[in-house]
């Protein structure tokens, strides 16, 4: 519940310097970044089973816009994030209690999230922590996988959340590089499979702010 309210708070608190005729409202951070991925191995559900399944470490890329208002000390701000990354997953398909052999597909996840960032205000370095939440597409690549009508590909979307802390140096007089540390979570349900996804994210990019 409190984070409409907080979201209302940072845009409400644009409002007034932009009615007023002033441009100078915030720090505005455009930023690109790789994304490397180590998801945890769960338990998966497969046709009325709960089996142990193998989860691949993947890589992608990202891309977030965060506006963090002079009214905050520039300290409280909202990103827009968006990602995508691969990955892959297998385990012993006991599908209709025979056992089916390995079952595996590849994985292909988006993310769209909204990033609420508390940072320290630093000239040099910026140390932050920030909640995220959002939607998450995962999409089954080429899947292996015995006992359901398998498809080339197939798509899940479900609301995904995050945890992320990280720290930015700045490089020149608008350029800085970070690193970012992420703890992901989101449930994908696909026809007579489900994940539980939980991975580790670690980024690293570079920004210009404005």
């Amino acid at each position: 519940m409190w984070l409409p309210i907080v979201v209302g708070l940072l845009f409400g608190s644009l409002w007034a310097p932009l009615s007023a005729g002033s441009v100078e409202f915030g720090d505005i951070d455009l930023s690109f970044y790789a994304l490397g991925s180590w998801p945890r191995d769960q338990p998966i559900y497969i046709q009325g089973a709960t089996v142990d399944a193998s989860m691949k470490p993947g890589a992608g890329a990202g891309i977030k816009v965060g506006l963090f208002p002079h009214v905050t000390k520039n300290m409280l701000g909202l990103e827009l994030d968006s990602s995508v990354h691969g990955g892959a997953l297998s385990f012993l398909n006991n599908a209709n209690g025979r056992n089916n052999g390995i079952g595996h597909s590849n994985l292909l996840v988006l993310n769209t999230m909204f990033n609420l960032v508390l940072r320290y205000p630093g000239e040099t370095l910026a140390p932050y922590v920030g909640i995220g939440a959002g939607w998450s597409q995962g999409t089954l690549l080429s899947p292996n996988i015995r006992g359901r009508d398998d498809k080339d590909f197939e798509s899940a979307r479900a609301f995904g959340h995050q945890y992320l802390a990280g720290a930015q140096i700045m490089v020149g007089p608008k350029v800085y590089v970070f690193g970012e540390y992420r703890y992901f979570a989101a449930n994908y349900h696909w026809e007579g499979l489900a994940v539980d996804f939980r991975a580790h994210y670690g980024l690293v990019g570079v920004g210009l702010r404005f």
